[in-house]
């Protein structure tokens, strides 16, 4: 592949991930949704745990929980790595979410994620997206708990151990 090509792949896996955030943070769960694969996976790890939501009906799910129980998100992504091999690629990227409330904005989530895509049809989606949480005491104890237990709850009930 040409550098000009390369680029031009690369700046698409990027428009996947900016697709991704505001589709989550505008509340339209069929365009987060439409950023993965049909049988892509979304998985949460933290201190070592990992839920996984996978299938486009527990993606939806999950990101319908996401947008009714901790509404008000901003997720923010940098430092994104691409590596691209054919129809498929790697990518990784820091990841920061702001949860506003009127008493203040939280960070909710701060870490990274890894993902695969794959082409389909000549569009990259997501395959396979884990979110590493290096914050995952803060959702238990102290003032962002109370905000964040709902959807953890959901997701423990909801979701799949991996």
């Amino acid at each position: 592949m040409n550098n000009e090509n390369l680029l031009t792949e690369r700046l698409a896996i990027e428009d996947v991930f900016a697709r991704y955030a505001h589709t989550a943070d505008g509340y339209d769960a069929d365009g987060w949704v439409g950023c993965f694969t049909e049988d892509g996976i979304f998985e949460i790890e933290s201190d070592g745990n990992r839920t996984q939501f996978i299938g486009r009906q527990a993606l939806h799910n999950f990101i319908c929980a996401h947008i009714r129980l901790l509404p008000s998100t901003r997720h923010v992504m940098a430092n994104h790595l691409v590596n691209i091999e054919g129809d498929h690629a790697r990518h990784r990227c820091t990841v920061t979410g702001m949860l506003s409330r009127p008493e203040k904005v939280y960070t909710f989530i701060s870490g990274w994620y890894e993902s695969t895509l794959e082409k389909v049809a000549g569009e990259w989606k997501i395959k396979h997206r884990t979110v590493h949480a290096d914050n995952g005491a803060t959702f238990i104890e102290g003032e962002l708990a109370d905000h964040i237990k709902p959807l953890l709850g959901w997701m423990a009930a909801n979701g799949t151990a991996a």
